[in-house]
């Protein structure tokens, strides 16, 4: 089934559940990496497989992140050595969903083939532990803001969540009004309670209806799940456990209008038998330099899913036309439980070809939004096809009904979609903003 449609609007911004923004810094060369494992089959915790685990796993295996576990000590990776072995050599793990070369990206989460090899005779040896001194320091993770200082931080008010409460969707307006429109080239949400902040998005009000909203639901913020309530100008990306800041490219900036105020959707889940506080806050970098170029958002997009009960393999094809020269900056694939593959591709208005992103092996768990190293320039004519691939039979281990039912498109996670949102600029638009 093949649909063409135009560009959506930013107010269907609705789903960026489990959202993982990429870094747009570069991981080091595998021969650069390489050089650190020592090329003999006396493969070591301490002086081998220690520096692997602070650079690839350490970022979420620690305590008060996304991992179950931890992977700060020999007898921490010891007692998973079997488990760690497996999913590095299947390549699950670092977490890096985007097929090899169908796209080129900032950020690549990754182990080179001889690191894999060392973790493998490390694991066959029988993990040993190896001599202290050859131990590195441990690896600090500064509480920093790691863009540096920002230009300024909003917090939301203190939200009470109950204990052993399910999903709660709640929107927090956040008390301040901007004064001046301001460009945005650096952005990171952080978290006030990392134990029941499930994800959480950043939307743009210049309506005003959001403080609306507040005023009729009693306590802070509102119940939003769905969307935020209210016709979005726009927004600054958001969190999921793992998330790192975005930081555009230089001359471009995420427009915040004058009047606006901003408005967290939280996501909460509170397994504790007792009520949590959260107040989350996010962290803005203004421009410091010219921006001549505001960064847009769309998405590629058909909302008619209807996959039958038991279909092994359901197919939706959906082409955007491009009206206007661009730069592709970034791309966010979307699917829920049932999704299987997504494959993005421009075709140019000479017919040529240029991969975006696939990813062969969906997981609802690992999802972001992925920057590409150089923008991606699309010329007026040339054309997004994306063609998403779901699995709605009872083989599918992620399907969320049994016996397999009918799923249509929708908001909860056991709905489904399947969109890419897209980050771009465009040619025949320049600001000329200096910033003061």
């Amino acid at each position: 089934m093949k649909r063409s449609w135009i560009l959506a609007p930013l107010a269907a911004v609705v789903a960026l559940a489990l959202v993982r923004p990429v870094a747009m810094t570069d991981t080091s060369a595998d021969e650069a990496r390489d050089a650190t494992v020592t090329p003999t089959d006396a493969v070591t915790f301490t002086r081998d497989i220690a520096p692997l685990l602070q650079q690839h796993c350490q970022e979420c295996h620690r305590p008060g992140q996304i991992a179950p576990f931890a992977l700060l000590s020999w007898e921490q990776a010891y007692s998973r050595r079997q488990k760690i072995r497996k999913v590095v050599t299947s390549r699950r793990m670092p977490p890096w969903k985007p097929v090899a070369g169908y796209g080129e990206f900032h950020g690549v989460r990754g182990l080179s083939a001889v690191e894999i090899a060392a973790i493998e005779r490390w694991v066959k040896a029988g993990a040993p532990q190896g001599n202290p001194d050859d131990l590195p320091a441990a690896r600090v993770f500064a509480d920093a803001p790691p863009l540096g200082t920002p230009d300024l931080i909003l917090t939301a008010e203190v939200y009470t969540v109950p204990g052993q409460t399910g999903d709660i969707y709640r929107c927090l307006v956040v008390d301040n009004v901007f004064t001046e429109t301001r460009y945005v080239t650096g952005v990171e949400f952080v978290p006030g309670n990392r134990k029941i902040v499930h994800h959480a998005i950043a939307y743009i009000d210049t309506s005003g209806y959001a403080v609306e909203l507040d005023r009729r639901d009693p306590g802070p913020g509102y119940t939003c799940f769905g969307g935020p309530g209210f016709r979005a100008a726009g927004y600054l990306g958001g969190w999921t456990p793992g998330a790192r800041p975005w930081v555009m490219p230089a001359g471009a900036g995420l427009e915040v209008p004058r009047g606006a105020r901003l408005v967290f959707q939280m996501h909460y889940h509170n397994n504790n038998a007792q009520p949590q506080d959260d107040a989350s806050a996010i962290r803005l970098y203004f421009a410091k330099e010219p921006i001549d170029r505001r960064v847009h958002f769309a998405r590629v997009i058909d909302t008619n899913v209807s996959i039958p009960a038991g279909a092994k393999r359901h197919e939706l094809d959906i082409t955007w036309p491009v009206g206007r020269d661009m730069e592709l900056i970034a791309i966010h694939p979307h699917m829920h439980l049932l999704g299987r593959e997504m494959k993005v591709w421009a075709t140019l208005p000479d017919s040529r070809v240029v991969p975006l992103i696939y990813i062969d092996d969906w997981d609802f768990d690992w999802q972001g939004f992925y920057f590409y190293r150089t923008p991606v320039r699309l010329a007026q004519g040339a054309r997004i096809d994306l063609k998403a691939v779901w699995d709605n039979s009872a083989d599918n281990p992620r399907n969320p009904n049994r016996p397999p039912q009918r799923v249509t498109w929708g908001e909860r996670t056991t709905d489904e979609m399947g969109h890419a949102a897209i980050l771009y600029t465009v040619d025949d638009e320049r600001l000329n903003y200096r910033p003061q």
